[in-house]
C-alpha cells in the first residue's frame, strides 16, 4: 500500500531501513552514555544529554533537509496537488517524529540510570519538553538547509546555531558578564527540557499546574495533528486501492 500523502510517506521512509534506524539510536546513546554513566555533577549530565538532543535534532534535521534540495525534490513535492502549507507541515511534523526514537531511548536510560524519585507529573512535562525541542530543532534544522548552498555550509551554519542556541539556553556556562542574556531563553523548550533534566537527577522534580497544563496541550497537540495526517494519509490510500 503506498502512503496517500507527504507525512506517511516521509515518516516511512524514515522507519523503512532498520539498519539505519539502529545506527541513529546507536550513535546517540553513545555520544550520551558518559554522561548519564560517569559520576559527575547533575547540572554537567544534563547539560551533556541536553546536547546530544540537541545536535540529534538539529543536524538530523538540517542533512536530511539539505538531501532533499539536494536531490530537486522541493521541486518535484511543489507539483504535488496541496497546498504549500500543509506540505510544510507535513514535512516538519515527520522529521520531528523521526528524531523521537533515538532521543527517547537517550532519555529512558537517563531517567532510569540517573533518575531519583521521579513520578508521574515530572515525566510528562519532560516527554513534552522534549517534543517541543525536536520542533524547534527540526524549524532550526530546515531553516539552515534553505540558507546553505553546500555540504560544508550546512555542517557549518549548523554548529554555528546549535553553538548559539546552547549558550543561550543555559546548557553551557556563561561568564557572571553576561548571565543575563539566558534570561530571555528560558522560555524555549530546550532550556526547559535541560532544567528538568537537572530536577530528575537530583530527586527535586516537580511539576506545576502550569506547567503541567502546557505539557499537556503541548502534547495533544503534536500527537492530534499526526494522528489526523496519517489518517487522511492511509485512508486515501486504501480508497485508491
Amino acid at each position: 500500500m503506498m502512503p496517500g500523502n507527504l507525512f506517511c510517506l516521509e515518516l516511512a521512509a524514515a522507519f523503512a531501513d532498520r539498519r539505519r534506524l539502529a545506527l541513529r539510536v546507536g550513535l546517540s546513546v553513545l555520544l550520551a552514555l558518559p554522561f548519564i554513566l560517569i559520576d559527575m555533577p547533575a547540572q554537567a549530565q544534563a547539560a551533556g544529554v541536553a546536547m546530544v538532543i540537541l545536535f540529534t535534532g538539529l543536524f538530523g534535521a538540517a542533512v536530511g533537509h539539505a538531501r532533499l534540495r539536494e536531490d530537486r525534490r522541493y521541486e518535484r513535492l511543489a507539483l504535488l496537488p496541496t497546498a504549500r502549507g500543509t506540505r510544510w507541515l507535513d514535512l516538519v511534523l515527520a522529521s520531528t517524529l523521526s528524531r523521537l526514537a533515538p532521543t527517547v531511548v537517550v532519555l529512558t536510560t537517563f531517567v532510569i540510570i540517573d533518575g531519583r524519585g521521579t513520578a508521574a507529573a515530572p515525566l510528562l512535562l519532560l516527554s513534552a519538553m522534549l517534543c517541543g525541542s525536536l520542533l524547534l530543532l527540526t524549524l532550526l534544522g530546515m531553516l539552515t538547509a534553505r540558507l546553505a548552498h553546500s555540504n560544508a555550509e550546512v555542517h557549518l551554519f549548523g554548529a554555528l546555531a546549535g553553538g548559539l542556541l546552547a549558550f543561550l539556553s543555559g546548557l553551557t556556562p556563561l561568564p557572571a558578564r553576561m548571565a543575563w542574556l539566558a534570561g530571555p531563553m528560558n522560555w524555549n523548550p530546550l532550556s526547559q527540557l535541560h532544567q528538568t533534566l537537572v530536577a530528575c537527577a537530583t530527586g527535586s522534580a516537580r511539576a506545576s499546574g502550569p506547567g503541567l497544563a502546557f505539557a499537556a496541550l503541548l502534547l495533544a497537540g503534536i500527537a492530534t495533528t499526526a494522528v489526523v495526517r496519517w489518517t487522511q494519509g492511509t485512508g486515501s490510500s486504501a480508497r485508491r486501492n
